[in-house]
C-alpha cells in the first residue's frame, strides 16, 4: 500500500507562515509477489517455488545456493515414505527414532531442484510446525521492519530567523550520515538489515541538490542555498533509503522497495537594506 504525501498549500504574499515544520506520510510500497508453496496433508510435505531458507543443519554452501535461487523447486517430504524422487530413508525403526528427535518441528526429507535441473536430496531438516520459511516471506516482514528501524526526517534551517537574500542558508536533515545497521527477529530468523540514505532537497524557489551528506548545523555547510530574493520559500526534503539484508547468515538479499521519508519547512528572506546616517556635526567633534 502506498501513502501519499501530505500537500502544504502555498501562501498568498503578506499571510503569516504555518507552522514550522509540516509532515508527510513515509513511503510504503506494495508487498512483493510470494513463492508457490502448497501443503500435501497425505504425503505430509510442502511443495514450492523459489527461495526456502533452510535449517544451519544443512551446509552453508547449500543453503544459500537454496535461497538465492528464486527459479527453482523444492519440496519437504516425510522421510519414512516412499518418493518417487529417489530413494527413501530406509528403515521404520530408525526413522521413528530421527523424527523424535526433532523437538519442536518435524523432520523432513528436503528435495531441490535447480532451473532445468535435476532434482537432489539435501538430506533430513528440521522444520518447525509453521511451516518452512522462504525468502519471500521474509522479504515481506522485512518491509515493516525497514521502515521502523530508519531514523524520522527533522530538516531545520540555520539562520532561523533573520535571512537575507544572497547570504547562504545552512540546511540540516535532522539525520546521521553513513550506512546503518541493526538486527531484527522475524518469523523466528535473525535477520540483519543494512540501510543506506540519500537526500533530494528542493529550496522552493527551483533550485535543488541531491547528496549524500545528511547536512548539519553551522558551521558544517555541506548543505547550503542562497537566495536572490527575499520571499518565502517552501524547502522539501526527501530522505532515500535502499538497503539489503541477512537472513541466519544468507544473503546479502534486496529490500525489495527503497523507503522514502518526506518533510517540509519554510524559510522567510528579507532584504538587507543599507542607511545612510548623516556626517557628525562638527560640534559633536572632540577639541584636541
Amino acid at each position: 500500500m502506498t501513502a501519499a504525501a501530505t500537500l502544504v498549500p502555498a501562501l498568498a504574499p503578506g499571510a503569516a507562515l504555518p507552522p514550522w515544520r509540516a509532515t508527510a506520510a513515509t513511503v510504503v510500497a506494495a508487498e512483493p509477489p510470494g513463492p508457490s508453496v502448497a501443503g500435501d496433508d497425505d504425503g505430509d510435505q510442502y511443495l514450492g517455488t523459489g527461495g526456502l531458507i533452510l535449517p544451519a543443519s544443512v551446509g552453508h554452501d547449500t543453503r544459500g545456493e537454496v535461497a538465492a535461487c528464486p527459479g527453482c523447486a523444492w519440496r519437504l517430504s516425510t522421510p519414512c515414505l516412499a518418493s518417487g524422487l529417489g530413494n527413501p530413508f530406509d528403515g521404520q525403526s530408525t526413522c521413528l527414532s530421527v523424527v523424535r528427535g526433532c523437538r519442536g518441528g518435524r523432520l523432513l526429507r528436503a528435495w531441490f531442484q535447480p532451473a532445468g535441473g535435476r532434482w537432489r536430496d539435501l538430506g533430513l531438516v528440521c522444520i518447525p510446525e509453521s511451516g518452512p520459511v522462504t525468502v519471500a516471506e521474509v522479504e515481506r516482514a522485512v518491509q515493516d521492519g525497514f521502515v521502523r528501524g530508519v531514523p524520522p526526517l527533522e530538516p531545520k534551517s540555520q539562520p532561523t530567523v533573520g535571512i537575507l537574500a544572497q547570504i547562504p542558508v545552512v540546511f540540516d536533515s535532522g539525520q546521521p550520515g553513513g550506512v546503518r545497521e541493526w538486527e531484527v527477529n522475524l518469523l523466528g530468523r535473525t535477520v540483519s538489515l543494512t540501510a543506506r540514505p540519500g537526500w533530494d532537497w528542493t529550496f522552493g524557489d527551483g533550485a535543488d541538490l541531491q547528496t549524500s551528506d545528511p547536512g548539519g548545523r553551522y558551521p558544517h555547510a555541506g548543505v547550503a542555498h542562497a537566495y536572490r530574493r527575499e520571499g518565502d520559500y517552501l524547502v522539501t526534503c526527501t530522505t532515500t533509503w535502499t538497503g539489503t539484508f541477512l537472513v541466519d547468515g544468507l544473503g546479502p538479499f534486496p529490500v525489495v522497495e527503497p523507503i522514502r521519508q518526506r518533510e517540509r519547512v519554510w524559510v522567510r528572506v528579507g532584504e538587507g537594506r543599507a542607511l545612510l546616517a548623516p556626517p557628525p556635526s562638527p560640534l559633536a567633534l572632540p577639541r584636541g
